[in-house]
């Protein structure tokens, strides 16, 4: 199968790294770990609200490169580095988003994520 590659402009000045942000291989797109920052400078957001609602922004962005949405999401997996703190608002913004039939995930107590980040989230997508 080809993989597949899309440019993502948009968050140029927030990529830090040699990494593809998302890859296409058949019907599924692959997101690398992604932290809430601002687009224009790369500095991690100051609330941790911010990031995840940054982090799901720059998602939709990757998915929609990739011909997805985030409602293909089907697996993703959450960095904390306090989960216990910062659980209820990514639930939350999760809720807000995915209305039904939320994606399957696993949120992983962290030591460090680049950059000072509270939160980072990988997922996996099937474009319908």
């Amino acid at each position: 199968m080809e993989k597949l590659v899309a440019e993502v402009p948009e968050l140029a000045k927030s990529l830090e790294g040699w990494y593809s942000p998302g890859i296409r291989v058949g019907n599924l797109v692959f997101l690398s770990g992604l932290a809430g920052k601002n687009r224009a400078t790369g500095q991690i957001l100051p609330s941790v609200e911010d990031q995840i609602r940054q982090i799901f922004a720059d998602m939709s962005t990757i998915l929609t490169a990739h011909g997805a949405q985030l409602s293909d999401v089907v697996k993703m997996t959450m960095y904390f580095t306090n989960r216990k703190r910062d659980w209820p608002a990514f639930d939350r913004i999760r809720r807000e988003l995915f209305l039904s039939h939320p994606p399957c995930t696993i949120g992983v107590g962290v030591t460090e994520i680049a950059l000072g980040a509270d939160i980072a989230i990988d997922a996996i997508a099937v474009v319908t």
